[in-house]
């Protein structure tokens, strides 16, 4: 009899008045009988379309067993059916081959209806599980995967159909694109590593699995119970976080490549840590962001079963570029893998990563001439007229700042700057002229030395022009300092990074695009913007003793790890390049042609500190007497003498700037505010009572403002070509852009007599020089010597000395001519003369070659010597005086006088102490009380 429940109007179905009868259950398909089976597990909530579903407990019988008895369950009646099985039924079950047939009892209350499927049902998907590793009988590790089928194991008479699906899609190649059957009592299926191959269809992709049920005999049947599929596993590599966004004034952002399988070599027990997959990163040619590492390895070691992962890192730095060019997409490719002895590894392609980098604000902060400031966002200037040591600027966010030192330049009042302190971490570096300090000093000498203890930081580097007027320093951090020499000034310009965005603070005032605050005090005040801050400017005076010039500043512990190589990683070009310098990409070092001279200052600054035995000026330059201004000294006011004389000033200032080789384009971008400019040169005329040596500086300073300018602005930049192969066209370009041709060709200092063409000066006839200032027809300038004293053969080798000149150029004849006056006794006197080769050390100073003394030789205590300098062999300057003596007996002034020493002798151009034994006659000694001058019998 077929079962079919009655339906009435207080029950949705129920069996409460069914006979006890055998009963086949069947349904109604394309008007065909089709036989049912009594449901085997718990049903869901509402199965069979009722409160109740009454199900079979146990398993069906085979043909064999005949009749058997069962229990049926019915349910509590609760939302989640707990417990399934409340109450228990007594039924009977015959297998009739091709169907079941079933003795019921009818049910105990009218929502208990027994229960039937056509085909057997899952209750819940399958669940996958894994990656599981194995090792075989031979030592060699796999893993595999399982799709466990949630279905009781006592029931054998159903099947599963399992199918591997790669994104929710079949595998197109065998053997993960079969049909995989699981019977008997078998509820899993398994996928091992080896099944995946070829990786390029099974990896870096979402692995499931689907399992749809059927009944025996029902092989053939197309259809069956409801098709399930498991949970994913994304099995591939990873990047953590998936976007990377890095922006200029970050730091270093970790990304951690993750693979989600684990390395395993198909070798007989093999070493963890030798199972490797390269991971060879290619951040293309713009090197518009850099990696700690272009290489990582993956080994089977760092695979964590528990997190079922696999993980190495690296840091993804947004290059300091500089240039305002927004947000950009940056290419970021891991080559195929490399992994021999891993195959499912091996030529795989990592997915690209996404990386974001966004540009930041960059300032540049001036003082130039009296010095008149332009600070970070005002770009307005003002003037400070104090002497004394004052904060330039400083960084409220890491150990950077710059110091500065003016001096009295001029009868009138005004100051100038001297000398520059810059530090940053633990490196500290003086770019000093205060040496030459004096109203009555004709020519500035800068000189460069590295006061820190130690070597610069790598990546710091150091710059100068040919002759020496521009030193230029490039912090690793990107802050770029320039200094620019003149007669009697400094002019500083000074560029902080987009890291020191609302985090500056000093004469160069607050870097946060709000020109309001740039006039803040030390203390916190926000002074009015007026052309003459005095007390603003006060505010930043450092108390003596304590500026970078005088003191180191304690040791930062974190410098050297905050100062990591980073890696331009280009894979096409084969540039795997791993420097500090890196992080920064200044397009003004990459049009810079001046000479790099940082392991230079490092040398002589090692030898500095390991011994004072040196002809070298370095130590006299930094132990000099500073004058340290009146605190009280109150503010200069200096007015024209005639309006005329300001009208002068006026052209020649406004002639000045249009000296600049890239005047017309920078003028015509309208990012230079030529009026400021000219404005600056002007006030410094008129506290000088028109001195034109402040002209010199209009054009350097007009040149590198715009270059600042014009360099940070996208819009002038043009596309370079791949395949150009113009030196001239690499050097002038950053990353895949060129750098505007007015700019890469600008002259590093203005061509004073002649003509800049490509970015050096092309002199007019009878004049020489980096800036053409040089004139030929006149002989060199000898103004003396840089360290005035004598020279003491006990405390200096005295075979090199350093002469502050003018008028010089580094040229092939530069010669020095040395002339000794030998004493011949009652014949009178010779004049000895030696030309030397001179050496060419800055636009103020040259350094010659001394010959061995006769007080090195021991034939005289003292020596005196008459230098000169001739840039062509023929015209000499004029002489300045050199003395070498021997201290152990003689006292000697620069100007060759020289006395005994009491308590010596000096015999036969020989000095001795007294009490010293004639060292070819032990009979006599150094008896200066009986004579000083020869041996005394004792």
């Amino acid at each position: 009899m077929a079962h079919n429940a009655v339906k009435n109007d207080s029950c949705i179905f129920n069996d409460h008045q069914l006979k006890t009868l055998w009963y086949r259950m069947v349904s109604t398909t394309d008007n065909k009988l089709v036989s049912l089976r009594m449901y085997q597990q718990c049903p869901r909530t509402q199965g069979c379309g009722t409160d109740r579903p009454v199900w079979l407990k146990g398993t069906h019988p085979t043909v064999a067993d005949g009749i058997v008895s069962r229990k049926a369950c019915v349910p509590n009646f609760t939302e989640e059916y707990k417990p399934c099985c409340r109450r228990e039924i007594d039924i009977r079950v015959k297998n009739c081959g091709a169907y079941f047939v079933y003795q019921l009892n009818k049910t105990h209350i009218c929502e208990e209806v027994y229960c039937s499927a056509k085909y057997p049902s899952l209750l819940r998907r399958p669940k996958l599980r894994g990656p599981k590793i194995l090792k075989t009988a031979q030592g060699v590790e796999e893993f595999r995967f399982g799709c466990h089928i949630p279905y009781p194991a006592h029931d054998a008479d159903v099947f599963f159909m399992v199918r591997w699906l790669f994104d929710g899609k079949p595998s197109p190649v065998a053997p993960m694109s079969q049909i995989y059957y699981v019977n008997g009592t078998s509820r899993v299926h398994y996928m091992k590593d080896i099944h995946m191959l070829p990786a390029a269809y099974h990896m870096n992709k979402h692995v499931s699995c689907s399992v749809q049920p059927f009944f025996y005999p029902q092989w053939s049947n197309p259809h069956g119970g409801k098709l399930w599929e498991s949970n994913s596993y994304f099995a591939g590599i990873q990047f953590n976080p998936p976007v990377v966004r890095v922006e200029e004034k970050m730091q270093a952002v970790k990304v951690k490549v993750i693979s989600t399988i684990p390395v395993l070599c198909k070798i007989p027990n093999a070493d963890p840590s030798k199972c490797v997959v390269d991971f060879n990163l290619d951040l293309g040619e713009g090197n518009e962001v850099v990696a700690e590492e272009c290489s990582l390895q993956l080994t089977r070691a760092h695979w964590r079963d528990r997190r079922k992962r696999a993980t190495v890192s690296t840091k993804l730095l947004s290059v300091r570029d500089f240039v305002s060019d927004g947000t950009k997409n940056v290419s970021a490719v891991f080559q195929k893998l490399s992994a021999v002895q891993a195959p499912l590894f091996h030529q795989l392609q990592p997915p690209d990563i996404r990386v974001e980098s966004s540009s930041d604000a960059t300032a540049m902060c001036s003082c130039t001439g009296d010095p008149h400031c332009t600070p970070f966002d005002r770009k307005e200037t003002f003037h400070m007229y104090s002497v004394g040591e004052f904060v330039l600027a400083k960084s409220t966010s890491r150990p950077f700042e710059v110091h500065m030192r003016t001096w009295k330049c001029n009868s009138r009042g005004a100051s100038c700057i001297c000398g520059v302190a810059a530090r940053e971490g633990n490196d500290v570096i003086l770019i000093d002229g205060c040496h030459s300090v004096g109203l009555k000093m004709k020519q500035m000498r800068v000189t460069t030395h590295v006061k820190s203890n130690s070597q610069l930081a790598a990546g710091t580097r150091i710059k100068r022009n040919k002759d020496g007027r521009i030193i230029e320093v490039f912090f690793t951090s990107g802050a770029y300092l320039k200094v620019l020499s003149n007669r009697r000034s400094l002019g500083v310009y000074l560029t902080v990074p987009s890291d020191d965005f609302e985090n500056t603070a000093g004469i160069c005032g607050v870097f946060n695009g709000n020109g309001s605050d740039d006039l803040t005090g030390s203390d916190g005040v926000k002074h009015r913007f007026e052309r003459i801050p005095y007390v603003f400017t006060e505010s930043w005076r450092i108390q003596k003793g304590h500026s970078l010039f005088d003191q180191l500043p304690p040791p930062e512990p974190s410098a050297s790890t905050n100062n990591p190589a980073f890696c331009q990683c280009n894979r096409r070009t084969g540039n795997i390049d791993c420097r500090p310098e890196n992080r920064q990409r200044n397009p003004v070092r990459k049009i810079n042609r001046n000479k790099d001279i940082t392991d230079e200052v490092n040398r002589k600054s090692r030898l500095r500190r390991s011994t004072t035995f040196t002809d070298t000026a370095t130590d006299s330059d930094m132990t000099y007497n500073y004058d340290y201004g009146d605190l009280n000294a109150t503010a200069v006011n200096v007015k024209w003498s005639s309006s005329a004389q300001m009208k002068a000033a006026i052209k020649l200032c406004t002639d000045a700037a249009k000296a600049s080789s890239a005047f017309t384009p920078c003028e015509k971008s309208g990012l230079v505010n030529v009026q400021e400019i000219v404005d600056g040169c002007v006030d410094d005329m008129k506290i000088t009572n028109g001195d034109k040596t402040y002209l010199d500086s209009v054009a350097s300073t007009f040149d590198t403002i715009c270059q600042e300018e014009i360099l940070k602005d996208p819009k002038y930049y043009t596309a370079q070509p791949d395949e150009a192969s113009d030196p001239t066209v690499t050097w002038g370009t950053t990353g895949t852009m060129g750098i505007p041709s007015f700019i890469s060709n600008m002259c590093s200092t203005p061509c004073k007599n002649g003509t800049c063409v490509n970015g050096a000066c092309v002199c007019d006839k009878n004049c020489v020089g980096d800036d053409c200032s040089v004139d030929t027809t006149k002989p060199p300038i000898a103004f003396g010597l840089t360290r005035s004293d004598a020279c003491d053969i006990r405390t200096r080798p005295c075979r090199l000395v350093f002469l502050v000149m003018g008028n010089v150029a580094d040229t092939p004849g530069l010669w020095c001519r040395v002339k000794e006056r030998v004493n011949l006794g009652p014949f009178g006197g010779v004049l000895r003369m030696f030309r030397t080769k001179g050496h060419f050390q800055s636009y103020a100073e040259v350094s010659c070659e001394i010959p061995e003394s006769p007080v090195h030789k021991g034939l005289k205590t003292s020596s005196t010597y008459q230098i000169s300098v001739s840039s062509d062999g023929t015209t000499w300057s004029s002489d300045v005086t050199f003395v070498v003596y021997d201290s152990l007996c003689q006292i000697c002034g620069a100007d060759g006088t020289c006395t005994l020493k009491s308590r010596t002798c000096s015999i036969n151009g020989k000095c001795y102490a007294a009490g010293e034994h004639n060292p070819v006659n032990r009979g006599s000694m150094c008896i200066p009380s009986l004579t000083a001058s020869d041996w005394s019998s004792t």
